[in-house]
């Protein structure tokens, strides 16, 4: 029976530190020790250490407990479906990335033309400074709590997804399908008008990328080459350019504006407006009656 996403990180306490799901994922972001864990992980799994750990011990369906040096930037691959043990003697940071293995062969075989891979965890210690990036690119995110991007931190988790299933992978080996240029005029207005008629939802890469008949990454870089905004940049746009509308326009309330235009609330809308459009839909409420 396939594991849905809600159930990727049940295994892992809530106080840890916050968990984000989206159709790309689930992440984690936790602080926490010295402590330990056991069970039998759901989904595949990558750790990125964010802080270094001394001693560190890790078991995976193996009863050996070998201790190493686990620098910031080490990378720990456990695939679906493993028995891990692992336990630390100092307060440790990481993130903690769980893909269902359904999702993940659905990616594989957009990306590579096939479902079947297998994951080859590195050796214990494993440092990878990409990864990391990846890695401090959605802690950043995730911590913005209610005004976190939704379809940005989807982004972030496909890219970070392809990027464990080209070096961590038994398809490192595959070259994944090649796509070049932008997307074709009919394409875009699709996408355009896919993406107004839905603008209060959570939209997510990978509807878009289906529409689009691209593989997420492709997607993603073909709209850039379109628009010369990534996809969460111009749909940010839209959304503030419509609530804009909105206040301007109407004595809607500014709880319903947000709503209608895909921000968490009013306060999330105020704190965009104000970083994107250096104002507030209050203010420019009040400047409707300023002549």
């Amino acid at each position: 029976m396939a594991e849905t996403v809600g159930s990727l990180l049940s295994s892992i306490p809530d106080e840890w530190g916050p968990k984000f799901e989206t159709t790309s994922g689930a992440v984690t972001h936790t602080l926490t020790g010295p402590n330990s864990i056991s069970y039998r992980t759901p989904s595949h799994m990558a750790v990125v250490m964010l802080s270094p750990q001394a001693g560190r011990e890790v078991a995976l369906n193996s009863d050996g407990r070998p201790q190493f040096l686990a620098p910031v930037g080490t990378v720990e691959i456990i695939p679906a479906s493993s028995d891990l043990f692992a336990r630390w003697t100092v307060p440790k940071e990481n993130l903690l990335l769980a893909l269902a293995p359904e999702q993940l062969s659905k990616l594989a075989a957009l990306e590579f033309e096939r479902e079947d891979f297998e994951f080859l965890p590195p050796p214990a210690g494993h440092v990878d400074e990409k990864a990391l990036l990846l890695a401090r690119l959605v802690r950043d995110e995730i911590q913005k709590g209610e005004s976190i991007n939704h379809l940005y931190m989807g982004s972030l988790l496909t890219v970070f997804s392809t990027y464990l299933l080209r070096n961590y992978s038994t398809l490192q080996d595959y070259p994944s399908s090649r796509y070049r240029g932008g997307l074709s005029p009919k394409t875009w207005r699709d996408v355009q008008d896919y993406i107004r008629a839905n603008i209060g939802e959570q939209l997510s890469i990978e509807r878009l990328a289906l529409l689009a008949g691209l593989s997420p990454s492709h997607f993603m870089r073909a709209f850039k080459q379109t628009t010369g905004q990534s996809p969460h940049q111009y749909i940010l746009s839209t959304r503030l350019e419509l609530a804009e509308r909105f206040v301007i326009t109407t004595d809607m309330p500014l709880a319903k504006i947000a709503s209608l235009t895909g921000f968490a609330n009013h306060s999330h809308l105020t704190a965009s407006m104000r970083r994107h459009k250096f104002t507030t839909p209050s203010a420019l409420r009040r400047g409707r009656f300023v002549r």
